[in-house]
């Protein structure tokens, strides 16, 4: 199972980068950034350091990161932006209805954020499953078990969110290290964060202890298939091994 302190540093991290990010997005709107200089400390982690660590005193306390932590959070911020959201130079307005009527009366004009969120493609979805297959498989090693390919995709489509839960964390940490992710991980988050049927679980935020207690559900889901790929592979009474 993965390290309970790096993943609970690594939740701390995605937490904060997610409030600087919509702090970005309002420093934007009030001039406080430039947007060419917001996009450009956005794209890259070295940029990202180079920018955070010059005004790190004078970022929101609930989003700064400790000194010590400020290689890795630059590194997960930059992959934030760019993996889950697009900078738009000239957002523009759109229409809200909070009801779903969208007459007169209902709708309104509301200013379009600098962020906007990306969206994962069909192919992107597929891979995201398959990292999850993937994760399963070295979970199960982790743990000394060993269980074939067609099993740990069936113990991933048995338990999907568990399964995109420990493979997002996994992701985390591969992002704190200096990975770019890639729009996959979104899928992952969407996993996760989002209803079945399409539309984000209001009120979620990512807890370390919900992914820990994820990744004992797969254990045992693992540990039972093994149990059975040992069970079906014992003789039956009265045949021999020898062939």
């Amino acid at each position: 199972m993965l390290p309970r302190d790096q993943i609970e540093s690594a939740v701390d991290i995605q937490k904060r980068c997610y409030k600087l990010l919509r702090w970005v997005g309002d420093a934007i709107d009030r001039g406080f950034i430039t947007f060419s200089r917001a996009h450009d400390y956005a794209s890259a982690a070295d940029a990202a350091y180079d920018w955070i660590e010059e005004h790190y005193q004078n970022l929101p306390e609930d989003a700064r990161p400790d000194h010590d932590q400020l290689r890795p959070y630059s590194n997960f911020f930059g992959s934030y932006v760019t993996t889950s959201f697009d900078l738009i130079p000239e957002p523009g307005v759109r229409l809200e209805s909070s009801c779903g009527c969208y007459c007169e009366l209902c709708s309104h004009l509301v200013n379009v954020s600098h962020l906007q969120a990306k969206k994962p493609s069909k192919s992107d979805k597929q891979r995201a499953k398959r990292k999850c297959v993937s994760r399963i498989e070295m979970l199960a090693n982790e743990e000394g078990l060993s269980i074939p390919p067609d099993l740990a995709a069936a113990i991933s489509d048995l338990h999907p969110r568990s399964a995109a839960y420990s493979t997002y964390a996994q992701s985390l940490l591969d992002r704190i290290e200096g990975s770019q992710g890639g729009l996959h991980v979104l899928a992952l988050w969407r996993m996760i964060a989002w209803k079945p049927e399409g539309s984000p679980i209001k009120g979620f935020t990512l807890e370390a202890e919900d992914i820990f207690e994820a990744e004992h559900e797969l254990v045992g889901a693992i540990a039972r298939s093994g149990e059975q790929v040992a069970g079906d592979q014992q003789p039956a009474r009265g045949e021999s091994n020898s062939l």
